[in-house]
């Protein structure tokens, strides 16, 4: 007859127990944030914005969206010379 050495409030979980139900749980998550997304992520994909998955909380991830003209428009900034200002010589 062996002795039952377990005490209140200890679990019998291994570290790889552990792991494996986190791994579950964050892939949960994530298949619950696509579900969330995939309404927003299908329109900015049909008007050819970048969409970036940004993590989250709990497992869950946000987006970010991001229009490609916004880039051109950086640029062209970029390429035009500063003004300057003549009051301040």
């Amino acid at each position: 007859m062996t002795a039952n050495l377990s005490r209140p409030g200890m679990t019998n979980h291994t570290a790889t127990g552990r792991q494996g139900m986190t791994a579950r749980i964050r892939a949960v998550g994530e298949r619950l944030s696509n579900r969330i997304h995939a309404a927003a992520d299908d329109h900015a994909r049909a008007l050819d914005w970048e969409v970036t998955q940004t993590p989250g909380r709990f497992g869950l991830s946000g987006r970010s969206y991001r229009d490609p003209r916004f880039a051109a428009r950086r640029r062209t900034l970029q390429d035009t010379p500063a003004r300057t200002d003549k009051r301040h010589e």
